[in-house]
């Protein structure tokens, strides 16, 4: 049955595989080969969910002893934020004693402070990128686009560099050499123009006759990203970035909570090829991702590959589903074209679902951590994106002090930071952190 295959196909690339345990390596020095320890243990800590009953969220107590709990090894919290009038224009210029922090009610000390274009504190950012599934047309252009972040990153930057294949390509370096080298690895070698990829490796339209596990690619991007977000970040002092670059459709599996920001429909699991998976669902949901971002303290930018359907219109949304699935028709042939009226109508729907769930997922987790989320619809955008990024984060403030309040209960913490007499301000950042 056509629509079977097409669910079968549909598999080949979306549904979550589980089990995989990869690596971790102590910082490399500027020249040293990307496999390091960390590289090897990446992913770890994935390991923990699934075992228990979901823990509480973050308002309320936890043990000292709970074994999920992210332990943060410093009391000093370090913020960035952006700072705008109310026309959107960014304010440049403030100084230290022109914020006002407050944790929880009560007005904290500032001791740490600098522009985004000051050298005194400087970043650990990590790029996460998605290499696998139907990411071939975009590769080339957002490796370039890197490229000119990379350029861009001050001499006491440091910058990692992770696959959602989970594996961590490149551990925090300064070398730019070496991380423009790796980038370059994860573009497939032949040079052909191929939609479907893995990462580095092309991977050739899959066969209809053999859909077996030798076709199935792991693109795990949200499984990254909480990896990332337990894994990377144990320096004080440096400003925190993480660049998330993908489509976000992989967060349909993720296990349903009431702390997930988009409800799929059953219909578009099962159109997804849900009665075909045994335990379809990821270990963990949006629950366990918020709580990596709070104990993380990481700003994070969403770059969400694809056709934009967030935030339109039901209609403009079926509109681009049609659009989108003539266009993967015309690069896999899964169909004769007479046959393509009767699979849009039927995948159309599920089409919708699946990726407005993910975008929407990559703009909450950008939104939650105080950053931002762009688009590439079109593989050309990626150096406008990319730029953009880079001007943000060197027009943000970097504000660091040590909480009045010291204790480690990974209770959640409201913060609160204004520009000193000037309410019509705007100040984008993070809203809240727990300290483990």
């Amino acid at each position: 049955m056509k629509h079977r295959l097409i669910a079968l196909l549909f598999l080949a690339f979306v549904p979550h595989l589980f089990g995989q345990t990869p690596s971790v390596s102590p910082t490399p020095a500027q020249s040293a080969p990307p496999e390091m320890p960390r590289a090897r243990d990446f992913g770890s800590s994935l390991k923990r969910y699934g075992k228990k009953e979901p823990k509480k969220t973050q308002t309320k107590d936890n043990s000292d002893s709970d074994d999920d709990v992210v332990r943060v090894s410093t009391d000093l919290v370090v913020n960035d934020v952006l700072v705008t009038n109310q026309k959107g224009n960014v304010i440049l210029g403030l100084q230290k004693d022109d914020f006002v922090v407050t944790e929880d009610g009560t007005q904290q000390t500032v001791q740490m402070f600098a522009s985004g274009e000051s050298a005194t504190v400087p970043r650990s950012v990590v790029l996460i990128i998605q290499c696998g599934g139907l990411q071939g047309p975009y590769m080339k252009t957002s490796v370039e686009a890197a490229k000119v972040l990379i350029d861009k990153l001050a001499p006491q930057d440091r910058m990692a560099i992770v696959t959602s294949d989970l594996k961590l390509r490149l551990d925090f370096t300064q070398d730019k050499t070496l991380l423009k080298k790796t980038l370059d690895s994860l573009v497939p070698s032949d040079g052909r123009k191929i939609a479907f990829t893995t990462c580095g490796d092309p991977l050739q339209t899959p066969d209809a006759r053999r859909l077996d596990t030798s076709y199935s690619v792991r693109s795990d991007e949200f499984d990254t990203l909480v990896a990332v977000l337990n894994e990377m970040f144990d320096e004080q002092n440096r400003q925190r970035i993480v660049i998330f670059q993908g489509d976000g459709v992989h967060g349909i599996w993720l296990k349903p909570d009431k702390e997930s920001p988009y409800q799929v429909s059953y219909s578009s699991y099962d159109r997804s090829g849900l009665r075909y998976v045994k335990d379809p669902f990821s270990e963990f949901g949006f629950r366990e991702i918020k709580e990596a971002i709070e104990s993380s303290r990481a700003t994070i930018y969403s770059v969400v590959n694809g056709v934009r359907f967030l935030g339109l219109s039901k209609k403009e949304q079926l509109a681009r589903a049609k659009l989108t699935l003539t266009e993967l028709n015309n690069l896999y042939r899964w169909n004769k074209e007479r046959e393509m009226p009767d699979v849009i109508n039927y995948y159309q729907y599920r089409e919708v679902d699946a990726r407005t769930a993910g975008q929407t997922f990559m703009f909450k987790v950008a939104e939650l951590s105080g950053g931002f989320t762009s688009f590439i619809e079109k593989p050309e955008d990626a150096e406008n994106i990319y730029s953009d990024i880079f001007t943000v984060i060197k027009n943000r403030y970097v504000l660091g002090y040590s909480p009045t309040n010291r204790k480690r209960d990974g209770k959640l913490r409201q913060l609160t930071i204004q520009v000193r007499n000037h309410p019509e301000f705007t100040v984008t950042g993070r809203k809240a952190y727990s300290l483990q």
